[in-house]
This record gives structure tokens, sequence and C-alpha cells, in this order.
């Protein structure tokens, strides 16, 4: 109770010192991320958006833009969306070797559960070894049905994770993921977002 009350302080101040444009930004790029509920509020960011280019010096239209903002994020806040993930993304970029490492990737395994959990485990291991880890550490928590794996390679760049498959992951089940991601990429943001 306590940690959600802290919580819900450090996003008003957050929101109260941020300026327009990043207010904005955040969380057009948040509701982007939640494509079940993007639609709703698509023409209302649409009109704000253009409110804010076309009156750029205008104090009084941006303090409106502002608190429009403020009572959307706060709609969504009680909606019980985290917004603090609404600055992160995600992005998919093909496939990569073992050279990756010297670019900056570490390797990732990927669980994805019949029951909707997402699991994962990095490490400078192979993926085969990750994935073996990954198998060890649920039959020690209990069975789950896995409905596909993924042997990836990651990077956190400017708040964006970087996804790429590995030789390991077939172009098939990269598809596939591709399919996942763009069905659940809030979730999935969500759920990676201490990957690293």
């Amino acid at each position: 109770m306590q940690r959600n009350l802290f919580n819900k302080a450090i996003g008003n101040i957050s929101e109260y010192f941020a300026s327009v444009w990043t207010l904005m930004s955040d969380t057009t790029i948040f509701l982007s991320n939640n494509t079940k509920i993007f639609h709703q509020y698509e023409a209302q960011l649409r009109e704000l958006r253009h409110r804010l280019e076309k009156n750029r010096t205008d104090t009084e239209v941006m303090q409106e833009v502002r608190q429009e903002l403020v009572v959307i994020r706060k709609s969504l806040r009680m909606q019980g969306y985290n917004l603090r993930l609404g600055s992160l993304d995600l992005r998919l970029e093909g496939f990569r070797n073992d050279d990756a490492i010297s670019d900056g990737f570490t390797r990732c395994v990927l669980f994805l559960a019949e029951d909707g959990d997402v699991l994962y485990i990095s490490g400078m291991a192979n993926h085969i070894e990750l994935d073996s880890a990954l198998e060890s550490r649920m039959a020690a928590t209990g069975y789950r049905s896995i409905s596909s794996k993924h042997y990836l390679w990651f990077k956190w760049e400017n708040r964006v994770l970087i996804l790429s498959g590995a030789a390991s992951e077939t172009k098939e089940d990269f598809e596939d993921f591709r399919e996942y991601v763009a069905e659940n990429k809030g979730f999935l943001i969500r759920r990676l977002a201490k990957l690293g």
C-alpha cells in the first residue's frame, strides 16, 4: 500500500516537471505499445499534438494540453496501467550471429507459456546452455506448459529494447514471435523491462 502511494507520488512529481512535449511523447509511445486501448485515444492525441504544433509559443495552450494529458495519464493509471514503462519501446531486427557480442548484444532465451506468462534468462553462455538453465529453473518450481521458445539477442539502446533472432532460432519461429510481439507489445515490454 505505502509503495503504491510512493510510486503514485513519484509519477505525479515526474509529470509536474516534465515538458508538455515529453508528456505527449511518453503518452503516445505508451498507448501505441498497447494496441488494445490505443484506438480509444488516437483522435484525442492527434488533436492535442496538432494544437501544440500550431501554438508552439502560446503558454496558455501548452498548459491546457498539459492538463488534458495529465487527465489521460491519471485515467490510465486508475485502470491499472504502469505509465513509467511508456517511454520504453521494443524493436525486432532480423537475425544476428556471435559477432553480435561486439555490438553490445547479449544472449537471451525466452519461453512463452501456455498460461500467457513470459519466462526468460540471459547471459554469456550459449543459447542451448541458457535453454537448459531455464528448463532446470522451471523444473525446480513446477511444470508449466510452454507454447514456444525463442533464442534471441538483445540490447537496450536509448530505452528501446532491440531483439534479434539467433542462429538457433528458425525463421518460422521468429515470424511467429514477430506476430506475438505485434499483438502483445505492451505486455512484453512490461515483462522484459528488467532484462539485462
